[in-house]
This record gives C-alpha cells, structure tokens and sequence, in this order.
C-alpha cells in the first residue's frame, strides 16, 4: 500500500474530513496512483501535519478522513539566507537542498561581483520547488522565498537577529542563542572588498564554511547546516 504526501496550504486541513483539489490532487491520482484506503499525509506549510486516509479519489480532486494532527514549532534559529544567484538549474538544486537542511527562507541579493538576475518569472517555480522539497524531507513548514534584495538592504537586521557573511578570512561559527540568524553567501567571484567591509560595519560575523572555495548553493548550505548544529547543540 502506497503512503501518500499532499500539501494542501495554509488552513487546508480540517477535520474529519478535508478536501484537496486541482494539481496537487491531479498529482497524486495519476502520477503517485493514489487509491481509496491509501494513507496519506496532508502539510499546511505551517506547521500542520494530518494522517488521514483516503475516502475519495478523482482526477482532479482528493478527500481524506482525519486520524491525527501534529502542530509543530519552526525550527530554531530561523535561518534566512540571502545569496547571490547561482546559473541555470543550480539554483533549483540549492533551493530544495536549503529546504532539506532546514533553513527558514531564500531570497536573491544584488551582488557586485554576481553575474545571474533571478529574475521575476522564477518566483512562482521557486515557491513549487520549496512545496515538492517539504513534502519530500517531512518538514512541518514550508521554506519562504522572499523578494529580492540590493546587499545593503540585507544588512538591516532586527533585535534577536545575527547577521552572518560567508568569506574565507572568517573564522569558525560561534552560537550565540539568536532566535533567528541572517546568513549572506556571495557570488563566486567572492565579496567585493567595500561589501565585506559594510558587512563587519553592520555587525556581522565573518565566518569560513571550509578550507576550499564552494560554489554558491554548496556554502550556502554547508552554511545552513553549520549554523543549525552549533545552535542546537548550544540551547
């Protein structure tokens, strides 16, 4: 018996019973062949996770009976990252490997060094890779992407935020208990010398992910990792 996973969106879930329709549900009765009886588990993005079982299957619509919920917490530190863009489908692979490292959010940030404009378009693809990578990895909320950001405008930072930038002159990552952690990841021809400078002035925490030089999507989420496991280990 197949184990289905569905996410039916904010406020999605209700019980006994809750209804899913359109591609999410076309996905699901053609390409996963979903049947009545099948287990299935139903994300809201935000922090509801259902056990259900299926009661009706269609083409385009889906209806499960509730057994369980679970509510969870986001994870902490929230770990927004804000990075150049890598080229083609790179960026793709770095938003579901973000999403499975556990970070809170992406958004794109205007580099001098970077080369790749995201672009607006890409938004909407974006937003589905992060539903496809929750659904896939378990987690209870769905990873933002947030508009795109000129370097500076990353560097304003609210209270109870560290602010954190990626660069071989840095040191090792230091927890400090931050219930939420901005982590910025240049492009690959590195920081421009009067960016790592705005960073240091603005606060930020010079950090090395690693003796070698890291394309993009690889720092920025050894990066995630780093900081979520001395955060974790240190609360």
């Amino acid at each position: 018996m197949r184990h289905h996973a569905v996410y039916a969106g904010p406020n999605g879930i209700s019980e006994p019973l809750t209804e899913i329709a359109g591609p999410e549900a076309e996905h699901a009765a053609k390409v996963k062949r979903a049947r009545v009886g099948d287990p299935i588990d139903l994300f809201d993005g935000a922090g509801a996770i259902a056990h259900a079982t299926l009661t009706e299957v269609r083409k385009n619509r889906l209806v499960a009976r509730i057994e369980s919920i679970r509510r969870l917490a986001p994870i902490a530190p929230a770990i927004d990252v804000a990075s150049a863009t890598p080229k083609g489908p790179r960026l793709e692979k770095m938003l579901d490997m973000l999403s499975q490292a556990g970070a809170a959010s992406w958004r794109a940030i205007n580099t001098r060094h970077g080369v790749v404009d995201p672009g607006e378009g890409k938004r909407d693809r974006a937003e589905r890779i992060a539903v496809e990578s929750l659904k896939q990895c378990g987690r209870a909320h769905v990873m933002r992407i947030d508009d795109k950001q000129d370097f500076a405008d990353a560097l304003v930072s609210e209270a109870d935020t560290r602010l954190v930038i990626a660069d071989a002159t840095g040191g090792q990552y230091v927890p400090t208990g931050a219930q939420r952690v901005i982590l910025l990841v240049g492009p690959e021809g590195g920081w421009h010398e009067a960016e790592l400078a705005a960073a240091k002035q603005a606060g930020a925490a010079v950090v090395s992910l690693g003796p070698y030089a890291m394309r993009i999507e690889t720092a920025a989420v050894v990066g995630v990792g780093v900081i979520l496991n001395a955060e974790q280990a240190n609360r």
